[in-house]
C-alpha cells in the first residue's frame, strides 16, 4: 500500500474495484456511508476520466458537499429527499482532474456534533472499537480513510475533521479560513466551517489540498494574495518530493503549548502528546510553553456563534422549495409539523439557542459579546505566534480523551471535547490532526495550529512522524465486541 500520489494513472485504476470493494465493506460494517454509487456507473467514468492530478481515484465526500445527482442531506429527515441541481466548487475541481466521486458520506446531522451519533442515518462505528464513536461531524469520510482507504473530504466548523481524524488514526486539515471555496457547501456556521481533506498518507492529504484550494470567484469569502499562491506552489513541490524549502525552517521553529490548558487532559492523552514533542526536539524543533488558560473562553464563545449562525442558516428549511413537506390545513402548521418532524434533538437545540442568543434583548448579553471574545482570542494568539521572528506552531492535543463509548459525549456533556480544536476556528488558522501514537489499539492524535497560510510548513510538519512513531499501514481489526 502506498500513497495514491506516487502510483502512475494505470495503477490507480487496477486498485479502483478492490478500493470500492473497501469502501462498500465500510458501509456494511460500520455504517460510513449514506449514498454509495453503483459500480457500473463508476467504472464508466473511470474508463472516460479526464487525464489529471486525481485520474483514477475515487473520492468519499461528507453528505453537506453538494453533488449534481447524487443524493445529499445532510444526515438529516429534512434533506432526505434532496438531490443537488449543481455541484459544489470542491467537487467541480475533483472532476477537472479526473477524480471520481465513490459516494456521500454518514456524519452529524447537519454537521453538529463530535461524536456522529445524531445522523438521522443511524451512527457510525469506530472501525478501532465499535464500541465506540468515530468522532463528528465527519465520521463516515474518516472511517471510510481508515477502513483500507486512502483519502476523502470532509468539512470543519469546530474540530469536525481533526476530532475524527484523530479517533481513526489517519491525517485532518482544516485549511487556513479563505483557502478553500465553500460555494456549495450546505451552511452550518458560515464564519466558521472549512471544507478540507482527510487522509491515510500525507502525501495525498497534500495532493487533494492542492486540487481543491483553486481560487473560486463564486465565494466571496475566498482570499486570493500571493500567499495562497505560495502554499499551491510549495504543496506541488512537497508532493514531487522537493523538501529543501521545507528544512530550513525546522532549524527556526518553535512549538509552543499551553501547559495549564493540557492538564485537562486525560493521562494517556499527554502521555502521548508530550513523548510526541520529544520526537519533533529531537528533530531541532524548540519546545516552551505559554500561559494558555484563556483559551478556554473559546468553547463557550465558539458555541454561542455556531448557534446563532445555524438559526439563521436553518431557516431555509420550511417545506417549501425542496426537502421534507408535512402538509397541514395552514402554512405555519405545516412549517411547525415539517421543522419539527424533519430535524434531529441536537439541530433543534442549536437552532433555540441559536434564535435565543440573538434575539432582542440578549444579543448584547450573549452573541455580540461572543463575538469581542472571538476577536480577543484572535489577536492574542497572532501575538503568541508571531512573538518571535522564526516559525512558531501551537501544539495541543486533538483531543481530551480517547475516542469515547456511545453515549458517553452525546449532546451538550460532549461540548467539552472541543475545547482544544475549536481555536483554530474562531481565528480562521490552518490546523492539522496528526495520528502520533496508541492506548489500547485505539489511535490519538496530536494537533498543529500555524499563521494563516502555514498549511503547506504543517503538512511538511506532519510528515515528519509518518512511518517513525506512527504506521499510516496500521489497519483496523474490525473492531472489538
Amino acid at each position: 500500500m502506498r500513497p495514491l500520489a506516487e502510483l502512475k494513472i494505470s495503477d490507480r485504476i487496477k486498485i479502483a474495484k478492490e478500493l470500492y470493494n473497501a469502501y462498500l465493506e465500510s458501509k456494511e460494517r460500520f455504517n460510513a456511508f449514506i449514498t454509495l454509487r453503483d459500480w457500473d456507473a463508476i467504472e464508466d467514468e473511470i474508463e472516460n476520466c479526464s487525464e489529471g492530478l486525481l485520474s483514477g481515484i475515487l473520492i468519499p465526500v461528507k453528505d453537506n458537499i453538494s453533488t449534481k445527482g447524487i443524493l445529499t442531506t445532510c444526515a438529516s429527515r429534512i434533506l432526505s429527499n434532496y438531490i443537488p441541481p449543481y455541484d459544489a466548487s470542491v467537487i467541480r475541481f475533483i472532476k477537472d482532474e479526473g477524480g471520481i466521486i465513490a459516494g456521500k458520506t454518514n456524519m452529524d446531522e447537519f454537521a453538529m456534533g463530535n461524536t456522529n451519533e445524531t445522523s438521522y442515518y443511524g451512527p457510525v462505528l469506530n472501525p478501532w472499537d465499535t464500541s465506540r464513536v468515530p468522532g463528528g461531524s465527519s465520521g463516515g469520510s474518516a472511517v471510510a480513510v481508515a477502513w483500507k482507504g486512502y483519502l476523502a473530504l470532509g468539512s470543519d466548523t469546530g474540530g469536525s475533521i481533526r476530532l475524527p481524524a484523530c479517533y481513526n488514526g489517519i491525517y485532518g486539515l482544516k485549511p487556513t479560513y479563505g483557502m478553500v471555496s465553500r460555494y456549495g457547501l450546505i451552511a452550518y456556521a458560515n464564519s466558521l466551517e472549512q471544507i478540507g481533506p482527510m487522509a491515510r498518507f500525507i502525501k495525498d492529504l497534500a495532493l487533494l489540498y492542492y486540487v481543491i484550494s483553486r481560487y473560486d470567484e463564486k465565494d466571496i469569502t475566498m482570499v486570493r494574495n500571493h500567499e495562497r499562491e505560495r502554499v499551491r506552489k510549495s504543496l506541488i513541490e512537497f508532493i514531487n518530493g522537493n523538501i529543501d524549502m521545507f528544512q530550513a525552517i525546522v532549524d527556526r521553529a518553535f512549538m509552543i503549548y499551553p501547559k495549564d490548558l493540557i492538564e485537562y487532559a486525560d493521562d494517556d492523552v499527554k502521555e502521548v502528546f508530550y513523548k510526541t514533542l520529544d520526537f519533533y526536539n529531537r528533530f531541532g524543533f524548540k519546545i516552551e510553553d505559554f500561559k494558555g488558560e484563556f483559551l478556554k473562553a473559546g468553547l463557550p464563545a465558539y458555541y454561542i456563534i455556531a448557534m446563532v449562525e445555524a438559526s439563521s442558516n436553518l431557516a431555509r428549511y420550511i417545506g417549501v422549495n425542496f426537502g421534507l413537506r408535512i402538509d397541514r390545513a395552514t402554512f405555519w402548521d405545516m412549517v411547525a409539523r415539517t421543522r419539527s418532524n424533519g430535524f434531529g434533538v441536537e439541530v433543534k437545540r442549536r437552532i433555540i439557542m441559536g434564535a435565543y442568543a440573538s434575539s432582542k434583548g440578549y444579543e448584547e448579553r450573549y452573541y455580540l459579546k461572543a463575538l469581542k471574545v472571538r476577536r480577543w482570542i484572535r489577536d492574542k494568539l497572532l501575538e503568541i505566534i508571531r512573538g518571535r521572528d522564526k516559525y512558531t506552531f501551537i501544539a495541543l492535543p486533538t483531543s481530551l480523551t480517547k475516542p469515547p463509548k456511545f453515549g458517553e459525549s452525546l449532546g451538550p456533556r460532549g461540548y467539552i471535547q472541543d475545547i482544544y480544536t475549536v481555536i483554530a476556528n474562531l481565528a480562521g488558522l490552518p490546523a492539522i490532526s496528526i495520528p502520533s501514537n496508541y492506548v489500547n489499539d485505539l489511535p490519538l492524535g496530536i494537533q498543529l495550529i500555524g499563521d494563516y497560510f502555514t498549511d503547506d510548513i504543517l503538512i511538511y510538519i506532519a510528515s515528519l512522524v509518518e512511518g517513525k512513531i506512527y504506521n499510516p499501514l496500521k489497519l483496523p481489526k474490525g473492531g472489538y465486541t
